[in-house]
């Protein structure tokens, strides 16, 4: 595909990385600036109640060492914290800690701010229906066998 007609994966991949690289500047500016993009898939998935390490890296499309890696350094910096598991007193749970919930809030505040943004540019309805078309696309690519 040409620069003038980018594939549509191209386009949201651009796009998720720009919101991405929009509210990393705006938490490193809040929080701790050792934060990353990476980091980002941890809270992504992370269950209120606890998740494991296995189920982060599954969701998140990852080796349970990458994910670890990742929980480890955030375990570092005090956001997250690993308990025992209560359905398996061998396994561990990954939960965050009140340092990791006033992070989550803080990012949930910049996504607000973004997607404002967004909606002046857009429009209210430009924003709706971009909404409603990812919406759409993710439900029609789920429900699509794969194709050779």
């Amino acid at each position: 595909m040409s620069a003038e007609n980018p594939t549509l994966l191209r386009l949201l991949v651009q796009s998720a990385t720009a919101f991405e690289r929009r509210l990393n500047d705006g938490l490193r500016a809040d929080l701790d600036d050792e934060l990353r993009p990476a980091h980002y898939a941890v809270f992504r998935y992370l269950d209120p109640a606890g998740s494991r390490v296995s189920e982060l890296a599954e969701a998140a499309g990852m080796t349970q060492q990458a994910m670890g890696e990742l929980v480890t350094h955030l375990q570092r910096c005090g956001y997250v914290e690993r308990r025992p598991d209560p359905a398996d007193g061998r396994a561990r749970q990954i939960v965050a800690t009140p340092t990791g919930v006033a992070a989550l809030q803080a990012a949930a505040g910049r996504i607000r701010e973004i997607e404002r943004a967004l909606g002046e540019h857009l429009g209210a309805d430009g924003l709706r229906e971009l909404r409603e078309l990812l919406s759409r696309l993710g439900e029609v690519l789920r429900e699509q066998p794969d194709s050779p």
